[in-house]
């Protein structure tokens, strides 16, 4: 009954999305999502296992009845250039992705090799083409192809992916070895070690700066763009070219956008330093410590600044002229970047500080407040804990422990190193030594004396 329930499940509902016009394999994906969720998940996994090996024979077996040799055999130089294309492409993409993710140089290339051919959903990719009649007959052969020539290599690259490896280490340089290596083994602490508060605090801090003004630069060319499709009527009445006009309006946006720009350049800058400064320990690259962290702090704003080009390129498409006119522009913006630095650091800094004291001024008493009567807090009680270095609570955040919702007592002020804090955050860090003040009643209090203890 249950191998019966769960192919009903999924032939209805392919059924249930071809009869609302939606595509079968999109069905059967929604509905074998809702399967997997299953609680009896391995029985179905059993069960099921035949009739899957049995509807995959039957799927190659006419997938492979529906290949023309004839026409294989007249696009074989398509074919094996898509192949060669899609071996290498993908090993590239897939072997750079994984090393960048932190995977030596020996799994990288497993990955790669591994992930070197297309599926058969292209082959439903391809049938869907043909039956829209958006694509030409000689597709689906090819794609039958690629995918057969593509699967029947990938054991071959697997196993040829230790012999390659030690290739590349023995004739590749070895200052270039020592880099891959010494990468990997950066990124490999960027999960274990662990950042400090404050350090956490700035860079939360910067990350949502240089996410407020991508806003404010994609507000100022939207408003660019509509602009330039509309001008107003004076600048119509000129008779001007329409690619002048188009030319003005994005290096009006540019410039009203370069304060936000530097800042968010400058920003980088500093999560680069700070980075560097956390994450390259001098016990992981020895005397290549200075040159590895003036790698990274150099790696972030230069990448950073490559995201920006492309964010205000994606940004500016409506704008941009042509070609020729578009250089000078970008010439003449960087003259004006050059001249006017510090100019326009200063108006962002001008800018920003009246925001804060904007935003940092008290809200006015609101009419007819009255204080809290003191019976409210009759049944309430403080207590000063000090966290020792075993307290499982050292290291975590306030919201990781959930101590209010274990107790019933709450964190109210944290006094560290002289300074307090009123009203800690959830995001805020505990650490050893600290002295927490805790609100609550006294059976709330000493539960969570307990928790901080460790009992």
């Amino acid at each position: 009954m249950l191998l019966v329930t769960v192919l009903g499940l999924c032939f209805g509902f392919a059924l249930l999305a071809a009869k609302l016009h939606y595509s079968v394999a999109l069905g059967a994906f929604i509905i074998g999502a809702v399967i997997a969720e299953a609680r009896e998940i391995h029985r179905i996994e059993t069960l099921i296992e035949p009739v899957r090996d049995m509807f995959s024979a039957i799927f190659f077996v006419a997938i492979g009845l529906l290949i023309d040799p004839r026409m294989v055999a007249a696009y074989w130089f398509p074919i094996l250039m898509i192949t060669l294309a899609v071996i290498v492409g993908k090993i590239l993409a897939c072997s750079f992705g994984a090393f960048i993710g932190g995977k030596d140089s020996r799994t990288s290339l497993r990955v790669g090799m591994g992930l070197a051919q297309i599926g058969e959903f292209s082959f439903i990719i391809a049938t869907l083409g043909l039956q829209l009649k958006v694509t030409s007959e000689f597709l689906y052969p090819i794609a039958v192809a690629v995918s057969a020539l593509t699967t029947l290599v990938t054991p071959y690259l697997l196993r040829s992916t230790d012999t390659l490896v030690s290739w590349f280490d023995r004739t590749a340089p070895n200052s270039l070895v020592n880099s891959l290596e010494l990468y990997t083994r950066w990124v490999g602490q960027l999960g274990s070690q662990r950042h400090t508060s404050m350090a956490s605090k700035l860079i939360r801090r910067w990350l949502w700066q240089v996410a407020l003004n991508c806003i404010l630069i994609s507000a100022i060319f939207i408003v660019a763009v509509v602009l330039s499709r509309q001008p107003p009527s004076w600048l119509t009445g000129l008779g001007l070219d329409p690619n002048l006009i188009k030319a003005a309006f994005w290096l009006a946006a540019a410039v009203l956008s370069l304060p936000l720009l530097i800042a968010i350049y400058r920003k980088l800058e500093a999560l680069g330093l700070l980075v560097a400064d956390l994450k390259v320990s001098a016990a992981a690259a020895g005397e290549r410590t200075a040159a590895n962290r003036a790698i990274v702090a150099r790696v972030i704003p230069a990448a950073g600044v490559l995201a920006m080009a492309l964010f205000v390129l994606v940004l500016s498409a409506p704008l941009l002229p042509p070609v020729k006119m578009v250089i000078g522009l970008v010439v003449l913006l960087g003259l004006l970047t050059w001249l006017f630095w510090r100019s326009f650091i200063r108006i962002y800094s001008l800018a920003q500080s009246s925001l804060k004291e904007t935003l940092d001024q008290p809200p006015a008493p609101r009419p007819g407040a009255r204080a809290v009567p003191h019976g409210l807090l009759s049944e309430a009680n403080l207590e000063v804990v000090t966290l020792g270095p075993d307290s499982p609570l050292a290291g975590k955040l306030i919201r990781e422990i959930g101590l209010r919702s274990r107790t019933g007592a709450s964190i109210v002020g944290i006094e560290r190193n002289g300074a307090n804090l009123i009203n800690p955050g959830p995001d805020e860090e505990l650490q050893a030594g600290d002295r927490v003040l805790l609100l609550g009643t006294h059976e709330q209090l000493a539960a969570a004396r307990k928790a901080i203890a460790g009992g």
